[in-house]
């Protein structure tokens, strides 16, 4: 079964309690997946991500929309010791290479959501791909694609064989 893991700008739309025109297209489009049996996960670092900004800003609306994502169908994927040792390889690969993504000082949290595609590709042999709206610093490591672009299709046309 493939995989979309979503970053944080595509969660952000999914719990804006406003009804606009945007987070209702992506909330559309992640219920679209899961009745095509696509697994939609948020990964915990990008809840950890969001959930900070949102409570730091006092969207309290916002912040119960994303305890609320798993009525969605959103599957959770904590962190473990097995994806930030991947994490830490990725970044001094990406330091080693000229290609780093954050100051050396930053946590990266791209490098930590990169590991865990990598992850659960390894783990369950199948398509991971991180939705996203900036592609260019993930697929140093992993698939991602705009959360726009990705549909059941290119999920199951892309999955590994």
């Amino acid at each position: 079964m493939p995989f979309v893991l979503l970053d944080s700008y595509p969660l952000s739309l999914i719990t804006n309690p406003a009804a606009k025109e945007e987070p209702l297209a992506c909330q559309r489009w992640v219920k679209q997946l899961v009745r095509n049996n696509i697994v939609v996960a948020v990964p915990e670092i990008i809840d950890y991500e969001l959930r900070r900004k949102l409570v730091f800003g006092k969207k309290l609306a916002s912040v119960q929309s994303l305890d609320l994502v798993g009525k969605m169908g959103i599957a959770y994927y904590p962190l473990s010791t097995e994806i930030m040792l991947k994490a830490s390889q990725l970044w001094a690969w990406a330091r080693q290479t000229g290609q780093k993504t954050a100051h050396d000082e930053k946590i990266d949290i791209d490098v930590i959501l990169a590991s865990q595609a990598i992850t659960l590709a390894s783990q369950y042999g199948d398509y991971v791909v991180v939705a996203t709206i900036d592609t260019d610093d993930i697929n140093r490591y992993t698939p991602a694609k705009k959360w726009q672009e990705i549909t059941s299709e290119n999920c199951f046309s892309s999955r590994v064989r």
